[in-house]
């Protein structure tokens, strides 16, 4: 029986929030689907909330069922309407939600997470559908936040300021790591959460926050901050053995940026005795494909980066470097492990194939597809596969990552100098004897067997892949070696 009328009205489920998913769907996947199967899909989601919600398909009816009782029937649209299944998942959610409590007391939030998680479970394993809280989130630290550049961090009841992002308006503001928090506008941090104090700290940008900090024995002061669009800084540079060691560990829009003054601070402090860069990509999951062009371009003075190939037009992209290199051509050694992936690869892939430097470490991860990012109207976001990546060489990333010059994963293989030792003696397999099975491995299992086993991912001691890179860059003349072992890597002209 559905609920009485003079019960509380449920939460609205927004029919545009289907509509623009499954739209956007139709115009941007990688292939053409069939809504007849994702849209059926996404309704028998419901049962992830109520498992005596089922929906069945017999023809062109589509069947929609509560506690074994069938409380609605509706004319399946074509397969191609994605309108159209928007409209009939809309009505059946509403449909279901009268006959079933557990549905009814659903937040509108929960309904979208189960319909999409289902329909996205029939695309590839990378698209897929964020809801609103995490996507906000994911937001800010991908494209940034309207906030003041610290983040803060609770020790013996204490709020202690734990990083400034260097020109930022907390650092502009005299802030410092180390400085105790005391107040936000005037309210106590010791009566706020961390979450509070981060959701006070962000706003708007221009406007403007009043903090209260002590440092040391001083007295407390406080200081007014106008809130500036913030993005996190991903880079860390150091110095070892006089090369300069750049951690990068995501894409975000301000990764080339940031890179670009890191590698020029590390010039400018080292000095003529500098002996090159290690760019550690070790661990990365990716992110802006736009940053990952725009570091490779940091480094390559001409040539092709990558290009891009999927059925919407505009995913058909042709990346090539403009002439300038930020290193001014000194050596160049990229970590990479299993964890790396995506833009990543592409980075490791396109100095690789350009002949820019020496991939070390073990096989990448082999996410070779680019995913567009949609805004819903209920502020989550779905992400969607919609074209497939190909390096400089012509092989795609998809399955098989990027391999190394110098492998460091395999087992029994722990001293730098003996990893180099194949290397040193002329017996390195050149790249060149990976293209047969590059050229196959996207749809020939065995090919993909034999190049993932060449060099495996496993864990090991993380040092060795920079003892190893400090090695090589140690050696001009087996660092070039490696150079010309690595650029070679012809499959096919794209």
């Amino acid at each position: 029986m559905p609920r009485p009328a003079a019960a509380a009205e449920p939460a609205f489920v927004s029919e545009q929030v289907f509509t623009v998913a499954y739209g956007k769907i139709a115009e941007v996947y990688l292939q053409q689907v069939d809504f007849g199967r994702l849209g059926l899909d996404g309704l028998k989601g419901l049962a992830t909330i109520d498992p005596t919600a089922r929906a069945e398909r017999q023809g062109s009816t589509v069947r929609l069922y509560v506690s074994g009782s069938l409380i609605g029937e509706y004319a399946a649209p074509s397969l191609s309407d994605s309108a159209g299944w928007a409209a009939l998942t809309t009505k059946a959610v509403e449909r279901a939600r009268l006959y079933s409590p557990i549905l009814y007391q659903a937040a509108p939030e929960r309904v979208y997470q189960v319909v999409l998680d289902s329909v996205m479970t029939d695309l590839d394993g990378y698209s897929r559908y964020t809801g609103t809280q995490r996507a906000t989130s994911e937001r800010a630290q991908r494209e940034g936040y309207g906030g003041i550049g610290l983040s803060l961090e609770t020790a013996n009841g204490r709020t202690l300021v734990r990083d400034v992002l260097p020109r930022s308006p907390a650092d502009r503001a005299g802030i410092r790591s180390g400085d105790q928090l005391l107040a936000i506008d005037g309210d106590l941090t010791a009566r706020l959460n961390e979450a509070d104090m981060r959701d006070r700290l962000r706003g708007p940008t221009g406007t403007m926050v009043l903090l209260t900090v002590a440092r040391d024995s001083n007295p407390p002061r406080r200081a007014p901050v106008r809130r500036e669009r913030v993005v996190p800084n991903t880079v860390n540079a150091s110095v070892s053995e006089q090369v300069g060691v750049l951690k990068v560990d995501r894409f975000n829009a301000a990764t080339a940026s940031n890179l670009r003054d890191a590698v020029l601070s590390t010039r400018q402090s080292v000095g003529k005795g500098l002996r090159g860069f290690v760019l550690d990509l070790r661990g990365n999951p990716g992110g802006l494909l736009d940053q990952a062009v725009a570091v490779a371009d940091l480094f390559i003075a001409q040539g092709k980066i990558i290009t891009t190939e999927g059925r919407h037009p505009d995913s058909r992209q042709r990346f090539e470097a403009g002439p300038d290199d930020i290193a001014d051509g000194l050596p160049l050694v990229v970590l990479v492990d299993g964890r790396s992936a995506s833009s990543a690869e592409v980075v490791a892939a396109a100095l690789q194939d350009s002949g820019r430097a020496v991939v070390v470490g073990a096989s990448s991860y082999g996410k070779g597809s680019v995913q567009t990012v949609t805004r819903l109207p209920n502020d989550g976001e779905l992400f969607l596969t919609w074209s497939r990546i190909y390096t400089p060489a012509g092989y795609t990333l998809h399955r098989q990552g990027v391999q190394p010059t110098v492998c460091t994963s395999r087992t029994g293989q722990d001293d730098p100098a003996a990893l180099l030792s194949d290397l040193r003696e002329g017996r390195a397999r050149p790249m060149t004897q990976f293209a047969g099975w590059r050229a196959r491995a996207a749809d020939d299992e065995d090919a993909l067997a034999r190049l993932r086993e060449a060099c495996p991912w496993k864990e090991h001691e993380p040092e060795l892949d920079v003892k190893v890179a400090l090695r090589l860059l140690a050696e001009p003349a087996l660092y070039q070696r490696a150079v010309a072992l690595s650029s070679t890597n012809t499959v096919a002209e794209r």
